[in-house]
């Protein structure tokens, strides 16, 4: 009798584990893995200083409210990081002359050898008609007094420093004017070059890049009550949209002033930061999620997520060489391995 009793304890022992071990998984909230991305082929880490100006404070009304830097600059702060992997992204709303170079300080501190850098700037441009002296302009800005802009010589000043410690340094400028911080140039990617190989090549070189919304002219701030000006509307639409896993810089930038040179009076412009050491190496944008269409996810060989597309109707998988097809242009484009992220 006694030992039927032992058994029904232990059996109860069991019984009740069982259901405290059942309550406490279903308590369980499985939280997303981290994702973000390194230098192709170096480890590198992806970082952003990010800037939109709307609310300017000045009392003589010369520099106007703006209403779409901040939505901006928001938003590609959410792509850079949903999409392509920034680990380190700060975000300065309406920000004063002090405030922007305190972000560049803090930003060029945390800068390592390996690092990929994007500072971004939307807000008003000036340029001194004189002596073509070009500017940022803060929202503490005051009328007409250039001492209180952001002068060019400082910005190249501030990513001088930065480049010197990173190895990809890009500035994207959405301001009037933006191009006078520039040295017209483009690498001119091919077809024919757009390979691992060349990747590799451009990926150890060091780069410090310039992409302006346009050059020497005023650009609009609203496109088709988007939210957004029509530079940033067309960045953001190719981002959102690039269905490769790597994107160099100048193609992007290819894309992006194509777009806006076709539905606006406005023709943005790319090159280097003159005198900062660019070395014809590139920025390269690395897409986190990228749609692989008609192929099974477990046949893939990089490592990205990789979310299913739509099966192929004209062709079997097997077809493709290494199981990938190409992206855009497939008909030029090989594949690309994807280095590990």
């Amino acid at each position: 009798m006694y030992g039927l009793f032992r058994l029904f304890l232990f059996c109860l022992v069991l019984i009740i584990g069982a259901g405290a071990a059942f309550a406490q998984k279903r308590g369980i909230t499985l939280q997303p893995k981290e994702v973000r991305a390194q230098t192709p082929y170096a480890g590198g880490f992806y970082r952003a200083l990010l800037i939109g100006n709307n609310v300017y404070r000045d009392r003589s009304g010369h520099w106007p409210s703006l209403t779409t830097a901040v939505s901006d600059a928001r938003a590609l702060s959410q792509v850079l990081q949903r999409d392509y992997g920034f680990s380190d992204v700060e975000l300065l709303e309406n920000a004063t002359r002090r405030d922007i170079l305190l972000a560049l300080d803090r930003l060029s501190d945390r800068a390592l050898p390996d690092d990929n850098i994007l500072v971004y700037y939307a807000g008003h441009g000036f340029i001194d008609e004189d002596d073509q002296r070009g500017y940022w302009v803060p929202v503490d800005a005051q009328g007409t007094d250039q001492t209180t802009f952001l002068r060019n010589s400082t910005i190249r000043d501030e990513l001088n420093l930065i480049a010197s410690r990173a190895r990809h340094t890009l500035l994207i400028s959405d301001s009037c004017f933006s191009g006078s911080l520039l040295r017209p140039g483009s690498r001119g990617i091919s077809a024919s070059v757009d390979s691992e190989q060349y990747f590799r090549k451009v990926s150890a070189r060091k780069s410090v890049q310039i992409m302006a919304a346009g050059g020497l002219e005023y650009v609009d701030d609203d496109y088709r009550d988007s939210g957004h000006s029509p530079f940033s509307y067309f960045l953001l639409n190719e981002l959102k949209h690039n269905d490769q896993p790597l994107i160099t810089l100048s193609e992007l930038s290819n894309n992006v002033t194509r777009a806006v040179a076709n539905n606006v009076e406005q023709v943005p412009a790319s090159g280097v930061l003159h005198g900062a050491g660019d070395e014809l190496g590139e920025f390269i944008f690395i897409k986190l999620d990228v749609v692989v269409e008609g192929v099974d996810p477990d046949k893939v060989d990089v490592q990205v997520n990789v979310l299913p597309g739509k099966p192929a109707t004209d062709a079997p998988a097997a077809s493709v060489p290494n199981g990938i097809p190409p992206g855009r242009d497939s008909q030029q484009k090989p594949h690309v391995p994807m280095p590990t992220l």
